[in-house]
């Protein structure tokens, strides 16, 4: 799918906030896109008149903080808010339902921005006065409105030593409100772009979340209070039976489902995405005995074990394949597939989730595939001015090469990080301070380290070597002919430490021709000047590292 840069996002960003605040207010100027959708619902009778005041207050006061706000950036977070809402509505994306969550964000982003308060952190959460949702700042994209984190608030509210009921209630009955509805399905939408197009899009880990909490409250309230929650939770179940397209979480992946992080990007296949949707699926349909949970539940379980192996390096694992897991999330995962795997009775998940534990513990494995060369020539020309020596890994990891002496004393090192695979550790032949080691040989040893900080070491078999160019070039023929009224000067030069060679003609003490050549070959130089002056000349030659040869010319 196409993608814009974060770059080109903010510009159109701009661009439309411009537009919405320089609009001409006549009475013939196009009706706002977003009061539209208000009124539209309103007439249709979709929101009471009451909801659509609020829903007008709330887009009011947002252009005013488009206005006010006390910075730049504020201002642009409000203006980014307000044009992703007009863009939805000018789509004809902005219905009913979705305008107490869309204008949530709207609000909250106004709130923040333009008060009194500190600038939030970027994927800082946030609460705002009388909201018991949660808000997540994204920089440049405002205080939206966080479906996920609130679900976690409210687990959290029931998984204390004394469960808060009531708190968990009141943050379920407002995520009713902020729901939306799609064939019949229960979701809860994302309000900005993320990585993909510009529309509303939902998360399997959000829906997946809602129907262990939802079904969990239905429970814990009292009797004959909870059939509303738990209607909510088998409704959201069915997102798992659903596309993308059609609302739902749910690609194919035979001979099951695979539910996707994101909707708008149906082909990734993340993995602790896939597996926490599963423990939560498969703890709503233990607690609730759903057919239609455990259907979910089994047809991801069939969907994820054909993967695994592209979640396996063989020594760490993958987030995506193809992609390294960092640490916290391989950590996340191995915990997720020994849970899931206990929870199921699952083999191959137990399988999976002792060998990610045990690559926790395993070294790093690396090997040396070649040196560009085993020496090096100080001097920055071009030619051998360092040592790159290529490696290979089997996990992500900091790979150090320490240089020594023949004393064994160390002279210099060099470090990089990569994943796993090919990298590569160059030496310029300095040490730590900077300056150019004496000329001589060099041990070398490598260490790599993975990320949690289990080592490997090796040694490289052939020594490494600093070896200054001290010698001139070597002239093997030089002809010098009549050109005309001018002359044709042409050398044949080998020099076996330099990157390139200047040849000069000099008379009287003057440079009359000069021509920088190849380090090896022919260089024909066209002096101005007639041949018997041009014989009574010389011939300097002089190699990149400096070094000189002077010949006459006299033939």
């Amino acid at each position: 799918m196409a993608r814009i840069s974060p770059r080109t996002y903010h510009w159109l960003v701009a661009l439309v906030a411009t537009a919405l605040l320089v609009a001409p207010s006549s009475a013939s100027a196009a009706p706002d896109p977003v009061h539209r959708a208000i009124t539209t619902a309103l007439m249709r009778k979709q929101i009471t008149p009451a909801q659509a005041s609020q829903y007008r207050s709330t887009w009011n006061a947002s252009a005013r903080a488009a206005r006010v706000a006390r910075t730049s950036t504020r201002r642009a977070n409000v203006a980014s808010v307000r044009a992703y809402t007009t863009l939805l509505a000018s789509k004809g994306s902005l219905t009913a339902g979705r305008l107490e969550p869309a204008l949530l964000s709207v609000k909250a982003t106004s709130l923040v921005m333009a008060g009194s308060g500190p600038f939030p952190s970027h994927e800082g959460e946030l609460q705002i006065p009388g909201e018991v949702a949660t808000f997540t700042y994204y920089s440049g994209r405002g205080v939206q409105f966080q479906p996920f984190e609130t679900l976690k608030q409210g687990m959290r509210e029931l998984n204390q030593l004394e469960p808060d009921v009531a708190a968990a209630r009141a943050i379920a009955d407002r995520l009713m409100q902020l729901a939306t509805t799609q064939s019949g399905v229960t979701v809860w939408e994302y309000f900005f772009p993320f990585g993909g197009p510009s529309r509303p899009w939902t998360s399997s880990i959000s829906q997946a979340l809602a129907t262990e909490f939802f079904n969990r409250v239905g429970t814990s309230v009292p009797a004959g209070e909870g059939a509303v929650y738990e209607t909510v939770a088998a409704s959201v179940t069915r997102s798992f039976q659903l596309s993308p397209q059609a609302g739902g979480v749910a690609v194919p992946n035979s001979p099951g489902r695979f539910y996707v992080m994101y909707t708008f990007a149906p082909s990734q296949r993340i993995l602790n995405g896939h597996l926490q949707v599963l423990l939560n699926l498969n703890r709503y349909a233990v607690a609730s005995g759903s057919v239609i949970a455990r259907q979910v539940v089994d047809s991801g379980l069939a969907g994820v074990v054909p993967l695994l192996p592209k979640f396996d390096t063989g020594a760490w694992s993958n987030y995506q394949p193809g992609q390294e897991a960092e640490l916290s999330y391989h950590q996340f995962q191995t915990d997720q597939l020994v849970k899931l795997g206990d929870e199921t009775g699952n083999a191959t998940l137990i399988e999976y989730g002792a060998r990610f534990m045990e690559y926790l513990e395993t070294p790093p494995v690396i090997t040396v595939a070649s040196t560009s060369w085993p020496s090096i020539i100080p001097g920055v020309d071009g030619f051998r001015d360092v040592i790159r020596v290529v490696y290979r890994t089997d996990k992500r990891a900091r790979v150090t090469m320490v240089l020594r002496d023949v004393a064994d004393v160390e002279v210099g090192r060099v470090s990089t990080t990569g994943g796993r695979g090919a990298g590569a550790l160059v030496w310029n032949g300095r040490g730590g301070d900077g300056a150019v080691v004496p000329d001589g040989d060099y041990r070398a040893t490598i260490t790599a380290t993975d990320v949690v900080g289990n080592r490997s070491f090796g040694e490289l078999t052939s020594l490494l070597t600093v070896a200054r160019d001290r010698l001139p070039p070597e002239l093997e023929r030089v002809t010098v002919r009549a050109a005309g009224a001018a002359a044709a000067v042409t050398v044949v030069v080998k020099d076996e430490g330099s990157g390139w060679i200047d040849a000069e003609v000099h008379i009287a003490g003057r440079i009359v021709a000069r021509k920088r050549g190849p380090r090896a070959g022919t260089i024909a130089l066209n002096v101005a000047r007639r041949l018997a002056a041009v014989q009574r000349g010389t011939l300097v030659l002089r190699d990149s590292s400096g070094n000189e040869l002077t010949e006459p010319l006299t033939p």
